[in-house]
């Protein structure tokens, strides 16, 4: 008998699998079913509320590759003017990594300030006033909490891995300028043959990549431009169009009106060849797009707008964020998405308990994108031991 226990623990240490020998006299090793690797069903996506800074609301703006995400908050009460009671005031932010406790950004505005974009590095820019009032635009080093004041009367739209940034300044018109994220160094962004000794046209930067590409408005078409090439018109012969943001591959995603209805598109890698999204008049709005071609935005699902996400495989398969079950189970609605990085993680603004709320949502693998052949949710799944 002992002979024969001795040789079970020894085949079970074989096996990689300890099996239990009862002192009974059967002898009959067995194993419990639940003890055996199985596979079970887990969350596709996690959700996370970025919180505020003591007030009752946040909005997100951007994210970099590490999950940090940068926006404005509002804060607890506090003291503007010494002749009026405290109010909340609305001030820039940073969370730490992967949705982490939110930062507050301290620069020169006494009431007002928001948060624009962040690269990698964690340098953030964004406007803020000098004073109760006046504009200013401002940057942070890698970081840093403390911004730095940049261009008087400007706004700032976005910073890229480089370290230069895109301007609006509204002094006399609204015109743009490229330099680095401490604004020297400037370029204007006009037409390739524009007078050198004209102010820029009246232009509204609103992304730039890291190879100092930019998406620009007119007010009635959107544009790639870029010191070599100038500005490319993408949809000349739509009515109008209006860009939103480019990636490293030189992708930009806008929406364009052709025969009255709306539609929104993508370019093609290294391209201004269009790929057109959804359908005319689906009130697709395309908001963000990483460097793998991933597009997140809000679009019409039954009628009710709603946030999305596009595949990492085909940008004409669209995955509905406010159906998700880690959504609904938190009670989460209204998602608007802004910005996806290239982990796939999504920042955007959401309402929970009827209030606004920054959000990080984080897909937990890449099962999050095969959704049911009936178009339901995904269901993603882990080995369980």
């Amino acid at each position: 008998m002992q002979f024969q226990r001795s040789l079970i623990r020894l085949l079970s240490i074989a096996c990689g699998t300890l099996i239990v020998a009862m002192p009974s006299s059967a002898e009959t090793p067995i194993k419990s079913a639940s003890s055996r690797p199985h596979i079970v069903s887990t969350d596709c996506w996690e959700i996370h509320s970025l919180g505020t800074l003591g007030g009752s609301y946040s909005f997100a703006r951007d994210l970099n590759n590490s999950g940090q995400v940068v926006g404005d908050a509002e804060t607890e009460p506090r003291i503007f003017d010494n002749a009026d009671p405290p109010i909340p005031q609305m001030r820039p932010f940073i969370s730490a990594p992967n949705g982490g406790p939110l930062a507050e950004i301290f620069g020169t505005g006494k009431f007002w300030g928001d948060a624009r974009a962040v690269n990698d590095a964690g340098q953030v820019v964004g406007a803020t006033t000098s004073g109760s009032s006046h504009p200013i635009s401002y940057a942070t080093e890698p970081g840093s909490l403390a911004a730095h004041p940049t261009l008087d009367f400007t706004f700032v739209s976005d910073i890229n891995s480089v370290g230069q940034s895109v301007f609006d300044r509204y002094q006399y018109n609204v015109s743009s300028v490229i330099g680095t994220y401490l604004g020297t160094d400037l370029v204007k962004i006009t037409p390739t043959d524009w007078p050198a000794e004209q102010d820029g046209p009246e232009l509204n930067a609103v992304a730039l990549n890291d190879h100092a590409q930019v998406a620009v408005n007119d007010g009635t078409f959107g544009y790639r431009w870029s010191i070599g090439e100038g500005m490319i018109n993408l949809t000349p012969d739509a009515t109008s169009s209006v860009v939103s943001d480019i990636n490293n591959a030189a992708q930009i995603i806008g929406t364009l009106v052709r025969d009255g209805a709306q539609q929104a598109f993508v370019t093609h890698r290294y391209s201004t060849a269009l790929i057109m999204l959804g359908a005319p008049g689906d009130g697709n709005v395309p908001t963000g797009i990483n460097s793998y071609g991933q597009i997140v935005g809000t679009a019409l699902f039954n009628g009710a707008k709603h946030g999305y996400v596009t595949t990492p495989w085909n940008v004409h398969r669209t995955i509905d964020l406010d159906v998700l079950r880690e959504v609904t189970r938190d009670a989460w609605s209204q998602l608007a998405p802004v910005a996806i990085n290239d982990r796939g993680q999504i920042a955007g603004t959401g309402s929970i308990n009827g209030e606004d709320r920054a959000f990080l949502l984080t897909p937990l693998s890449w099962q999050a994108y095969l959704p049911t052949r009936n178009g339901e949710p995904a269901t993603c799944y882990r080995w369980e031991r």
